[in-house]
């Protein structure tokens, strides 16, 4: 018989490597396309989504920007409502056109 570990409310801790893989990829954007957006140059965001080095800010702001996603998630894994219990309601994502408020 074995006994089974129950976690609640486990989630697991992503890497920057893996967070910029999936940015990318909910983007829906290739390395190359990415590259050509951003102005990074693609071997560095291949070196980011393979975990090798650390990219300057500046990089990571661009990507972020032509992503969409949440520069402090980018970097930190974090979403922008941090910790709150309820695992946060804001999306890491940023509405690319967002409609003006009166």
């Amino acid at each position: 018989m074995t006994n089974a570990i129950q976690i609640a409310g486990l989630i697991p801790k992503f890497e920057l490597s893996d967070r910029m893989r999936k940015a990318r990829e909910v983007a829906g954007l290739t390395q190359d396309e990415l590259s050509e957006r951003s102005g990074v140059g693609r071997a560095t965001i291949a070196r980011i989504e393979y975990g090798k080095g650390t990219p300057r800010r500046a990089s990571l702001i661009a990507l972020a920007f032509a992503t969409g996603v949440d520069l402090h998630w980018l970097e930190t894994g974090e979403t922008p409502a941090g910790n709150s219990p309820d695992g946060g309601s804001e999306c890491a994502i940023r509405d690319s056109n967002p409609e003006p408020t009166d």
